[in-house]
């Protein structure tokens, strides 16, 4: 697969800006394998999304490899064109691919790794890599940088060094958060890319609200909601469905999805279709029927507003904690007013007494992964927000058949209310991509 949205210039350009933000090295990333489900039955592949952002390269296997040395030389392994496997499973884009449709510098077989990285190693003092991440490349730098101490003429990387000066040769450094900060910034195709996954997941939501009704399976929902996603161009979902009709709503990642709807609760759908690798992550709480207790519609109602006002203090300037605060304070107020929490929000907030209905954050990263794995906080201090970034604003009230108010209160015992939206930051303020799918 290739990405006909994201060009190659744009991933070179990708390369280009993570060099800038590194000192002089060799940069090592793997992308995923291919995973047995059973047998000889794989999963369907999914690259891992570092690899694919800095390549957009879609085979399984492939490793990357880069040098600044000043000047960036960007190197493929891949598995090499074969023709049983084309028989078999079809094309790949072996070596003349990864030069011709990648922008590979060079390009070379999976198996000559052994041969070409400690070549290319031992030019550097500073590895990028993660360890762990590829057993036969840790292999091959562990071996280096426990056996070698060398010589060293000259300055590199953060070290100033006299002629003859003899140091450890080598330094491992994790090249995740780098690239990690990079992914915080979408670019116009990406976020193109979010709004298409997010226009796909709106296909399905809408669709479910004709099918609702008193008696239908959780599972029968999901069904259909995952077919709206095929059908309108997302192969994969974003991350497993989360359909949860009552009390299942009271376990955030419910995914067992094998109830029948009743009478006067809600029903939960957590759910978001994936598109060219990029996610969507949307959550509506809607009625089965119209026969819904006040109370429950009160829960709702509490949240929706606080869901609604955290969204709208959204701005270049603020923080994910700032828009939590808010929710977190009209989640609070509301309770409060309908005597469930009593005392003071700062009193309240100090003991922690929210959480047995509030016990997860507002707001996460999107992108790429549904928990985007960009950085919250840069050498301790948060992340302040910017034009270009994706988040979610997700807060929710749950009243578990197991807490202590639910013994007391049998009428919102087994009821969760979750809303999520998905907010990209602008100059002026914020879009909302997701506010088009019906919240009722």
């Amino acid at each position: 697969m290739i990405n006909n949205m994201i060009s190659q210039e744009e991933y070179k350009l990708r390369r280009q800006k993570l060099s800038k933000s590194i000192d002089e090295g060799v940069l090592i990333l793997s992308g995923n394998t291919s995973y047995i489900r059973n047998h000889d039955v794989e999963f369907d592949f999914r690259q891992n999304s570092d690899f694919w952002y800095l390549t957009g390269f879609n085979e399984p296997n492939a490793v990357l490899v880069m040098t600044f040395n000043p000047a960036i030389e960007y190197i493929l392994f891949v598995e090499p064109y074969d023709v049983n496997y084309h028989i078999w499973l079809g094309e790949r884009a072996g070596i003349e691919g990864a030069i011709n449709n990648f922008m590979a510098d060079k390009a070379y077989p999976l198996n000559e790794i052994n041969n070409i990285i400690p070549e290319i190693i031992t030019e550097f003092n500073n590895i990028y890599y993660r360890n762990g991440s590829n057993s036969n490349i840790d292999s091959i730098i562990n071996e280096y940088s426990n056996s070698n101490l060398r010589s060293v003429t000259g300055s590199r990387g953060n070290y100033n060094l006299r002629k003859n000066d003899v140091i450890e040769s080598t330094s491992i450094i994790d090249p995740i958060p780098f690239i990690s900060h990079l992914r915080l910034y979408k670019s116009d195709n990406e976020i193109e890319l979010i709004k298409n996954a997010i226009n796909i997941s709106k296909t399905g939501f809408e669709h479910i609200l004709n099918i609702l009704r008193p008696g239908i399976n959780e599972y029968e929902i999901q069904t259909e909601l995952e077919y709206q996603f095929r059908k309108n161009g997302s192969r994969y979902n974003a991350y497993p469905s989360i359909v949860a009709s009552g009390g299942n709503a009271c376990v955030l990642h419910y995914i067992n999805n094998n109830s029948s709807l009743n009478d006067d609760e809600f029903i939960l759908i957590d759910a978001g279709a994936e598109y060219e690798n990029y996610a969507s992550d949307i959550t509506r709480t809607y009625v089965v029927s119209n026969n819904i207790n006040p109370i429950k519609q009160t829960i709702y109602d509490i949240v929706f507003d606080a869901q609604q006002k955290a969204i709208n203090s959204v701005k270049p300037g603020s923080t994910l904690s700032s828009i939590h605060k808010i929710a977190l304070e009209i989640l609070i107020q509301g309770l409060i007013d309908i005597k469930i929490l009593k005392g003071s929000i700062d009193e309240i907030i100090e003991m922690d007494l929210y959480k047995e209905f509030y016990m997860h954050g507002t707001s996460h990263w999107l992108g790429l992964d549904v928990h985007d794995t960009s950085p919250y906080t840069i050498n301790e201090k948060e992340i302040i927000l910017e034009p270009g970034m994706i988040f979610t604003v997700e807060p929710g009230l749950y009243f578990s058949n197991r807490s202590s108010y639910s013994d007391k209160n049998q009428v919102l015992s087994g009821t969760g209310v979750r809303i999520e939206d998905d907010i990209l930051v602008t100059e002026n303020g914020h879009i909302n991509l997701s506010t088009d799918i019906s919240y009722r």
